[in-house]
Parts: structure tokens; C-alpha cells; sequence
């Protein structure tokens, strides 16, 4: 891991650099013999701040030098001491130019502040280089006692232009009249969750909340505009901005009491439109979406506009607290770490996650922009007004955001029956991690900001949204969302932990939330039930449960649980009556303190179960051999009626062939009816699974082969049905998923140039090409479709290729330019390939370096490729994203594809030799590695089988 400096970038306004070393030469010579005679231990030990410490409020003020890109400012905090006396003074900050000799200490109360002498500062490093817990420490010269204090700290710092953390530059590409470019940038913060530190010294922990007064000013060189520009942050302005010759400041109203990462600010020429959320009460909350100033990026951003102020009703309503704000401004930035972040008052986009076209962008970005504006916005309770104690429980803020998002969605758009997408979306996807060696638990400790930044992972946010759905249906809907209630009431401005939040729910409960939950927190992973069912008795069924753990791969020698690997379940089921109707049954609990198998008599004849009802629990369902040839007849014959039945059932067949507890060709036979599924999720399933299993007979050209027509047969049905047209303008939001899907397949499974639905996509490929902003719109919800049509149908010269390169080029649309990269990478010409990853090196590289990368990696034909350009390009992209988790790990997760112990040891061996700048991909190596091995052992147990599978299977 890179070792941060111990004082920092020397930098500032004007002339800081200079004012900054003859500084810290002047503090040098002063404190040397004073800290060499200092404690070697003490406080600065622990990577938590001490507890008897507390901020109160903070008095923010910076001065940024928009020509340079960096700055000086003051940090004013005003705190309590409790408890015991104490002489030190611990604040977080990492890369700046503190002024020591300028830090002052008061004490509060009386008729006038009491200034303390200083004995001594330093920071952490100072004292033990190998600490990395990032504390400016100021020790008082006589130890105070409890009490209100006050802190006041210069210092200087650079605004980052090469990373997307902290105080940072985006940037894009502006297209002047004349056919010239100019590029124009921005200034905005992301801190979640420990980037605060680097901008400004703050206490740098969640359960440090605040209240914040803000003053921004901004020095502009000669030439620019100042009038065009703004100044956002989380709190209204005072009053309008103040320009002053080249000087644009604002000053901004306190803040409510925040978490230092939710802090924000940006300073940006975007324009912005504005809408009025009124309340029954006839109170209002101002909401603006702020954009680029061109026509298209303006007229994107009344989207979110219309549906915010739905979202935020019925967030309302769900929490039984008003969003306590004044104003909430979302403003899309041209570059942008993750998705969105939810900072208080001023929720920061990348814009494909913000702004939607109605003419020119698909359904499905419309539902991604609706998506994460409801995360975000929910967010603004579970987060903001109450948030976690510790990141332990990072799972609080991004399971239930992740949860609770999916009313919200309902809410604003109540005909695309979002509900039905959660188990598809979030439990297989959180299963899928979390069913690896690797996983680890909902709530775990950390112990560094590597090991922070990796808990934003599948973990907290898709298995947190999960459980709280699962809590949700044994609960009761209405039990639940009172308990919800009751806890933002009991803990909104402070702080939270997991048993707080089960305590709330257990005022409301039937059950012992705390006691069942705490299995599902405490432990990783999931379990399997085995359901057996004895008719030996006319007219009646015994129904036999048994629990156990679900894993894919072999469990770690250290891998313990204080609960054994055991969970309290709450199990329900669908039944088939002999000969009669289908029903659901109630809840039955399986006790893992009590129940070694659980026993449900009932007084019917069955003739199968299909257990976890509509999926609404987290746990696989094992059958015995005749009741899973009954599902897979019912299946066939339309006899569970809902989709996520039939997703649940399909998806738990194939995890259990995958570790041997059924064997794959009867899992694959149950994919045969497919080509009469006519459910979307249900058919998107299918097709995954189908196509994760062919992926793993790639080897044998036959089977491979033939795994394409299959496939080919499987959606032609589909395709024939769909067409490439919407048939009318209310479709369901399944309708354009289901034909995108269907298409794009079908294209690249049927592998011939002259098919009529695959010439229908090239020409469609050549008529935008000839005139894009008129045929966008008219291929917008196949678009994915077309292009990487194109791209697998190119011919030699790679025609093709290079027209949506210069499309690329030419994009400033970012959803666009994802779908570009996606299709380009999917060249067979690796010259091609190798010259795109070297340009994406470059500065005005579209929609992010790694990405290119990334979708090459997805390709079989590409792996090897792949993984030799990581290795190749390793520093660089280490520079630019080892202190951004999401991106790091989607890097870091590019070799997991392969199935060889040769592969395994090539790939340990190279994460080993870059321990020192693999940043918050560490964590990310253990889950490639346990993938590997997981992949080796599937080639050992079911290559043979399901190759004979596929190189069997009837075809027409």
C-alpha cells in the first residue's frame, strides 16, 4: 500500500507553496527536540478517535485557486471533553499542509475564552512511521478537564486532478460554435466514506456529528466568467453569491447535525432547473437538478425533477418523518467515482445516473435513473438523519437505501410493478457473493480506510437489502414500517448500531427480531433446506425440514461461527394439491437452537412443494428426486403462478447442481420448456444459467457449438414475438427488457451473417451511423443490441469498428459511450483491442479508463487478453483507482474466469507482488482467488456431464 507522506502536499493559493516550506523548516527546527522527548504511545494508536471527544460544530472556511487547483482555508471545531482530563487533541488529516505554529486551543465558558498553551503537534507518523490512522495531534501543555473547547486550525491543500476522491476536478469536453472544443471543468467533493480528511482536518468517524457553517470563496484566472458560475453545498446560501472582480464567494446557513462524510460542495457553470414539493401543510422543500449548460443536458434533468418530489412523499410516509431539509439539490457530473452519493442536502450523480433523454435513452436507463434517485433519496432517513455508529454496520445505511429504494421506484412509477424485480436483482446477485469461501459477515470489524472502502461491496448493500426484506415479510409489511418508524424516531441526528435498530423492530414484532436476525448478521454466508415429503398416509402429508450450510468451495481452515453455521428460518411454501389447487402456506420456523429438522403435517395430499414462497427469504430449497421431477413438470405446465417462484426455483436448481446436490443434466433438462417462458425474469434467468454452463464446456468446440443453438432455439419464439418495435406506447417495462434481450442474444448466438434478424441489425447499424440524432430515437431501447451486433458481424477491415469509435468520439452523452466501449471490446482483431486500451490512457478518454479494460475481460475469447494488459498496465491503473473501492475491485475481479491451477498460482503470485499498491482491491484478490478455485472445481465435478449434455441435446 502507498505510504502516505507524513506532512503532506506542499501547496496552496498564490504563493502557499513557498509560505508552506518556509513553514514547516521554521516548525521543524522549533518542535524537533520537543517531539523526539514526546510519548512513543498514546492515543494516535488506535484507528478510532478517542471516546471522550466530541465535535459539536465546525466553522469551514476555503479559498481555492481555480488556475492552480489548490487552496487554503480554516477549520474552526468547537467540541466536549468528557469524562477523564486529558492533554491530547486527535483530529483526522491526511495530505495536507497544516500550519502548527498557527493552531490554536481554547476553552470555553465564562466571560471569555481561555487560550491554552500548545506543549506540542504532530501527526501520527511522527511518532510511529508504520501508523497510517491519519491524526494531527495537539497536546495541550497541562492536561484539561471536561468541558467545551474550541480548535482552530490553518492549513493548505491541492484539489485532486487525478483521482475522483475528496476535494476533486472533473472535467469535459465543451463543443463551441466555430467546430472547436474547450474544456471545462468543476470542482466537487465525494468523502464517503474516510476521503473528509484529505480535504479538510475534521474528526473523520460517522459518529461525529456536527453542525456545519461553510464559506467558500474561489479566486478565477483573467478570462473566465465568473458570473456563469455557482457554488452549491448542503445548506442554503445566506445570501446571494458575491462576485468581486474574479472572486466568486459564498457563505452557506448551518447545517443540521451531519456525519463529516456526508459534506458537500461543488462550484460549476451548470445551470439548473427548479421544482416546489409542497406539502399537505403547505410547507415546501426547493428541489433543483443542476446539469451542463447545454440544451441536451438541460433538457435530460426534468426527469428527475418529476419523479423526486414522488420519491420523497413517500418516504415520508414510510418513515413518519418529514425530509428535514429546506432544499435538495442533484446535480450529474461528468466525472464521478460510483453511481451517486448521498450527501445531505446535495446528492452528487455521475449523469448517466441522473439524466434521462426521453427521446434518445432507452426504458432502461429511465429505470436506472429512477433507481438510484430513490437510493440516494432514501439515503436522506436511513443515513443521514440516522446513521451508523461504526462502518461495521455500513449495511444499515446501504441495505436498507438498497431495500427501500424499490417503494420508492413504486411510487413514482407504479406501472412498472418494480416489486417483482427485487428477487431477481438483489437476492441472486447477493448470493452469488455470498455463497463463496470468501464472503464475509453483514457486521464486521476494520481496521484501516483499505478495509473501510472494501465494505462497499455485494455484502452491504444487495445481501443488507436482502435481509430487510426478508425481516419485512415475517414481520408483516405494517409491523415492519412501524418499527422503522419508531426507529428513526428514537435515533434521528445521532447514531445507530444493528441491535439498536432489532430493538425497535422487537417493540412491534411477534418474534424475537434480535435473536433470528442476529444469525443472518453475524455469520456469513446462507443455508440450504432440505424439504422431504411422506404421503404414506392417506389424506395427509408430512413435510420434513432439515437445514445446512450452503457453500461454494471449501470453507477456510479458520472459517468458525459462534451459531455453528446454523440460521432460524423462517420457511413458507407453495403445494400442489392432489389433483387439486395450488396454495401457499403460512410460516414455519425452523429453530436452529431447537430444531434439528422440523416436522409440518398437513391435511392434504401433495403432490409437491416448492418451497420459499414468492422468494422472499434468503436460503436455497433442496428436493428429493420425485418432488423435483414434479416441479420441473409444473414448470413446464404453468403451474406456479409466479415469476419469482419460477426464477427462485430455477435459480436454487442450478446452486445446488453446482455443489453436487443435484446433478446438472437434470438441471439443464428444465430449461427445455424455455423457448414457451414468456416472463421476463423468469426467461433471463434461464438464459444465465444456460450460458454460465455452456461457458464452462468452451473447450469442446461440439458442445460449445452446440450451446449456441440452443440458445439460438431457445429465443427465436421470443424474437418472432417482439419484432423490433414497440407493439404499443404503454408496453409493460418488461416488454423492451424482454426484446433487448431476446435480440441481442439471438445475434450473437445464431452465428450466421445472413440470418434476417441479424441483417436487420446491421442495416439499422448503418443508417445511424449515416445520421445518429435522428435514428437514436428510433433504436434506442435496442441500441445495446445493434452495436454489438455490428461489432461481432465486422468485416476484416473493421469497418464497423472504426465508425463507432468515431461515434464514441463524437458522444457526450456518458449511458452512450458505456454502450460503445461494451460493443467495441467485443472486436475479434486483438491489435485493435491492445491500440483501445493504450488510448484509453488518455486524458480525454471517454467514460473512464478501466472501463475499457473491463468489458474487454467479459469475453471468452478475450480472457487471456484481458489479463495480460492488467498485468501490463498495472501501475497506471493503480495510480488513478487503488483509493476507489468499486473501481479498484471491478479490476482486480478480471481473472476470475479462469478454471486452472497453473492460472491460480500465476494470478496469486502477481497480487502478491503488488500488495504495496493494490489499495482497496485487497480484499477483491481473496474473492478472485476463492473464484478460481471455485471454477477449477466445477470443471473437476461437471465438465463431462454437461459437456455430453450439450453434444446430446436435441436440436431442430
Amino acid at each position: 500500500m502507498q505510504r502516505r507522506a507524513k506532512i503532506g502536499m506542499a501547496v496552496g493559493v498564490g504563493t502557499c507553496l513557498l509560505v508552506a516550506i518556509i513553514l514547516i523548516v521554521a516548525i521543524t527546527a522549533k518542535e524537533t527536540a520537543d517531539n523526539d522527548h514526546a510519548p512513543l504511545d498514546g492515543p494516535w494508536d488506535n484507528i478510532r478517535l478517542p471516546e471522550n471527544i466530541k465535535a459539536k460544530a465546525y466553522k469551514l472556511s476555503l479559498h481555492i485557486n481555480w488556475e492552480h487547483m489548490n487552496y487554503t482555508g480554516t477549520q474552526e471545531v468547537t467540541m466536549d471533553v468528557t469524562g477523564e482530563e486529558t492533554k491530547y487533541f486527535l483530529i483526522h488529516t491526511v495530505g495536507l499542509v497544516i500550519d502548527k505554529a498557527a493552531t490554536t486551543l481554547h476553552k470555553l465558558g465564562g466571560k471569555s475564552d481561555e487560550e491554552l498553551t500548545i506543549k506540542r503537534t504532530f501527526m501520527d507518523t511522527e511518532k510511529k512511521p508504520e501508523l497510517r490512522h491519519d491524526f494531527y495531534v495537539v497536546e495541550s501543555e497541562e492536561a484539561v478537564a471536561a468541558g467545551s473547547y474550541k480548535m482552530k486550525i490553518s492549513f493548505a491543500g491541492q484539489v485532486q486532478t487525478e483521482k475522483l476522491t475528496g476535494m476533486y476536478r472533473s472535467k469535459y469536453e465543451r463543443k463551441l460554435q466555430d467546430g472547436g472544443t474547450e474544456m471545462i471543468y468543476q470542482v466537487s467533493t465525494d468523502f464517503e466514506p474516510v476521503d473528509a480528511r484529505s480535504a479538510f482536518p475534521c474528526f473523520d468517524e460517522p459518529a461525529q456529528k456536527a453542525k456545519w457553517t461553510t464559506d467558500i470563496k474561489v479566486t478565477f484566472p483573467a478570462g473566465i466568467d465568473i458570473h456563469e458560475y455557482n457554488i452549491i453545498s448542503n445548506m442554503p446560501l445566506k445570501e446571494d453569491l458575491s462576485r468581486e472582480g474574479q472572486v466568486l464567494s459564498g457563505s452557506f446557513m448551518e447545517s443540521v447535525p451531519m456525519s463529516t462524510y456526508l459534506v458537500c460542495f461543488a462550484v460549476s457553470d451548470f445551470l439548473y432547473k427548479e421544482a416546489t414539493y409542497t406539502r399537505d401543510d403547505d410547507s415546501t422543500v426547493t428541489m433543483r437538478v443542476y446539469a451542463r449548460r447545454e440544451q441536451e443536458f438541460q433538457d435530460s434533468a426534468d426527469y428527475a425533477l418529476e419523479v423526486t418530489p414522488d420519491i420523497i412523499k413517500e418516504y415520508e410516509k414510510f418513515y413518519k418523518v418529514p425530509y428535514p431539509l429546506p432544499k435538495l439539490d442533484q446535480i450529474a457530473l461528468p466525472e464521478f467515482n460510483s453511481g451517486a452519493m448521498e450527501n445531505w442536502g446535495i446528492i452528487t450523480y455521475r449523469e448517466s445516473s441522473l439524466l434521462y433523454n426521453p427521446t434518445t435513452s432507452s426504458t432502461a436507463e429511465k429505470q436506472r435513473v429512477c433507481a438510484v434517485i430513490a437510493h440516494e433519496a432514501a439515503h436522506q432517513w436511513f443515513g443521514n438523519i440516522v446513521t451508523m455508529a461504526w462502518w461495521n454496520d455500513l449495511w444499515l445505511n446501504e441495505g436498507f437505501a438498497s431495500f427501500v429504494e424499490y417503494y420508492g421506484i413504486d411510487a413514482a412509477e407504479p406501472d412498472w410493478n418494480i416489486l417483482d424485480f427485487f428477487y431477481p436483482d438483489e437476492m441472486t446477485t447477493a448470493m452469488n457473493f455470498d455463497s463463496s469461501p470468501s464472503s464475509h459477515p453483514i457486521s464486521v470489524q476494520v481496521s484501516s480506510p483499505e478495509e473501510l472502502s472494501g465494505l462497499f461491496d455485494t455484502i452491504s448493500y444487495r445481501k443488507g437489502s436482502s435481509i430487510n426484506w426478508m425481516m419485512m415479510k415475517f414481520m408483516g409489511d405494517d409491523k415492519f414500517a412501524d418499527g422503522l418508524a419508531q426507529y428513526i424516531a428514537d435515533f434521528q441526528y445521532g447514531n445507530a448500531a444493528m441491535v439498536d435498530l432489532f430493538d425497535s423492530l422487537n417493540k412491534v414484532a411477534n418474534v424475537n427480531v434480535t435473536k433470528v436476525m442476529l444469525t443472518w448478521t453475524l455469520q456469513m454466508g446462507f443455508p440450504y433446506v432440505t424439504a422431504s415429503l411422506d404421503t404414506s398416509i392417506p389424506g395427509s402429508t408430512t413435510i420434513t425440514l432439515e437445514q445446512d450450510r450452503f457453500i461454494v468451495g471449501e470453507a477456510k481452515d479458520d472459517d468458525t461461527s459462534e451459531f455453528d453455521y446454523k440460521w432460524h428460518i423462517p420457511f413458507s411454501y407453495v403445494y400442489k394439491v392432489k389433483d387439486g389447487d395450488v396454495k401457499t402456506s403460512d410460516i414455519h420456523w425452523i429453530w436452529s437452537d431447537n430444531d434439528t429438522s422440523k416436522t409440518v403435517t398437513v391435511n392434504e395430499e401433495i403432490e409437491w412443494i416448492k418451497g420459499n414462497a414468492d422468494g422472499n427469504f434468503y436460503y436455497l430449497v433442496n428436493y428429493e428426486d420425485d418432488n423435483l421431477a414434479a416441479l420441473a413438470t409444473a414448470l413446464e405446465a404453468g403451474e406456479l403462478p409466479k415469476a419469482t417462484d419460477k426464477t427462485s426455483l430455477v435459480y436454487d436448481v442450478f446452486r445446488l447442481a453446482e455443489t453436487n446436490h443435484v446433478e446438472y443434466d437434470k438441471a439443464l433438462d428444465m430449461t427445455k420448456y424455455a423457448k414457451t417462458e414468456t416472463e421476463y425474469v423468469v426467461l433471463s434467468r434461464i438464459l444465465s444459467e444456460v450460458l454460465s454452463a455452456g461457458d464452462g464446456v468452451k473447450s469442446d468446440d461440439t458442445a460449445y457449438g452446440n450451446l449456441w443453438k440452443y440458445v439460438a432455439e431457445m429465443l427465436k419464439p421470443r424474437v418472432d414475438d417482439m419484432g423490433w418495435d414497440p407493439k404499443s406506447d404503454n408496453e409493460p417495462i418488461t416488454a423492451p427488457k424482454m426484446r433487448d434481450m431476446a435480440l441481442r442474444n439471438y445475434c450473437k448466438a445464431v452465428q450466421d451473417k445472413t440470418d434476417t434478424t441479424v441483417q436487420e441489425a446491421l442495416t439499422k447499424f448503418t443508417e445511424f451511423v449515416a445520421d445518429p440524432k435522428t435514428k437514436k430515437s428510433e433504436i434506442k431501447d435496442v441500441f445495446t443490441t445493434v452495436m454489438r451486433t455490428a461489432i461481432i458481424y465486422d468485416d476484416d477491415s473493421n469497418t464497423n469498428w472504426n465508425s463507432m469509435w468515431q461515434l464514441l468520439q463524437d458522444s457526450d452523452w456518458e449511458a452512450d459511450q458505456r454502450i460503445y466501449i461494451a460493443a467495441l471490446a467485443r472486436s475479434k482483431n486483438e491489435t485493435v483491442l491492445r491500440k483501445m486500451i493504450e488510448d484509453s490512457f488518455a486524458e480525454d478518454a471517454k467514460a473512464g479508463t478501466w472501463r475499457y479494460l473491463y468489458y474487454v475481460s467479459y469475453h471468452g475469447d478475450h480472457y487471456d487478453l484481458a489479463w495480460e494488459l492488467l498485468q501490463d498496465n498495472w501501475d497506471e491503473y493503480a495510480v488513478k483507482y487503488n483509493t476507489t473501492s468499486f473501481t479498484m475491485g471491478y479490476l482486480v475481479e478480471i481473472p476470475e474466469v479462469f478454471d486452472t491451477q497453473e492460472k491460480y498460482n500465476e494470478v496469486a503470485a502477481f497480487f502478491k507482488s503488488k500488495e504495496s499498491n493494490i489499495g482497496t482491491g485487497l480484499k477483491t484478490v481473496e474473492e478472485t482467488l476463492s473464484k478460481i478455485k471455485s471454477n477449477i472445481k466445477w470443471k473437476a465435478d461437471h465438465f463431462e456431464n454437461v459437456k455430453t449434455w450439450f453434444t446430446n441435446v436435441e436440436l431442430e
